[in-house]
């Protein structure tokens, strides 16, 4: 390269750090190997030949390639370039990752972020399917959260969140004497983003009814906008984590339910537990160790094991 650009062998030996016999030498070595003649040399000048002209803009953009290379792996190294590919359930999206997706943009500028949102079981099948890096929500009652505990998958618990039932105002329910007895929510459809035959019995047990019992009918969908909707346009009433709808609680379009039960039940007991969880024995990106040390410090301390929706 420097012998192409000062064309001078004198020059391009001082530039080089070399003898000019050295140079000398390593310039007819490479043409050997490579089996062409790179310079025409004459008693004052060396001129390139139309093969070393070619090859020279090859050498040059590989040069380039090889910059750029190391340039992208000090930016994937520090965490602020590359690609990260990573899921959250609904819970985690609206609140964990509200502020760790700008933190990110934020200090990570180059880092293509590829965020799936969807219940925890769903993303469990991407993750062990190599599509995202970890996933972070709610993750079920203890037996759900036993069954993660295997050698397959790394479990980290982060903070639980309280959950409360919601009706809109003017709701039938709003209009009887508190304390509500429990057993008048089976009267009306209930909604959740996510409603199993476990979830059910288990919101039953904790308002102190038959496990056998049923609501009017039952409504899943992870679709936060709509249950919003299903909730405010309907008598449905939502099971979801408190703090979302709080917006529509202060302006009085929604009233919170489990204050007007009797106060004897667990309802606020009824936690949504939420674990960070990636395959064991495989090495983190230094994007993904960096979202996920961001999710660790949003988190609070965690709480102890208890159930979710």
């Amino acid at each position: 390269m420097l012998l192409s650009e000062e064309l001078h062998f004198s020059r391009a030996a001082k530039r080089a750090h070399l003898s000019q016999t050295a140079l000398s030498r390593s310039i007819q070595s490479l043409e050997h190997d490579l089996q062409l003649r790179l310079f025409d040399r004459g008693t004052r000048s060396v001129q390139l030949t139309v093969a070393g002209r070619q090859l020279l803009e090859q050498a040059r953009e590989l040069l380039r390639r090889a910059d750029d290379l190391s340039t992208s792996a000090q930016y994937l190294a520090n965490g602020e370039g590359g690609e990260l590919n990573f899921g959250a359930g609904l819970m985690a999206a609206h609140s964990y990752m509200a502020e760790v997706l700008p933190a990110l943009r934020r200090d990570c500028p180059g880092l293509r972020l590829n965020l799936e949102v969807d219940h925890w079981q769903n993303l469990l099948r991407l993750l062990e399917q190599g599509r995202i890096e970890f996933l972070v929500g709610a993750t079920g009652e203890l037996h759900e959260v036993s069954r993660l505990q295997d050698s397959r998958l790394e479990v980290e618990q982060l903070s639980a969140s309280a959950t409360a039932i919601y009706c809109r105002r003017g709701h039938p329910l709003l209009g009887l004497d508190s304390p509500l007895p429990s057993s008048r929510l089976l009267d009306y459809p209930w909604a959740a983003a996510l409603f199993n035959d476990a979830s059910v019995a288990h919101v039953l047990r904790l308002l102190d009814l038959p496990t056998d019992s049923r609501p009017l009918a039952i409504t899943s969908c992870n679709n936060l906008h709509l249950l919003r909707q299903t909730v405010l346009q309907s008598d449905s009433l939502l099971h979801t984590w408190a703090g979302w709808l709080q917006e529509d609680v202060q302006a009085g379009r929604l009233v919170d339910l489990t204050q007007r039960l009797a106060p004897d039940l667990p309802a606020r007991r009824y936690l949504l537990h939420s674990h960070l969880i990636r395959l064991a024995n495989r090495t983190l990106s230094p994007p993904a160790q960096r979202a996920v040390a961001m999710i660790l410090e949003t988190c609070a301390a965690p709480l102890g094991l208890g159930v979710s929706a």
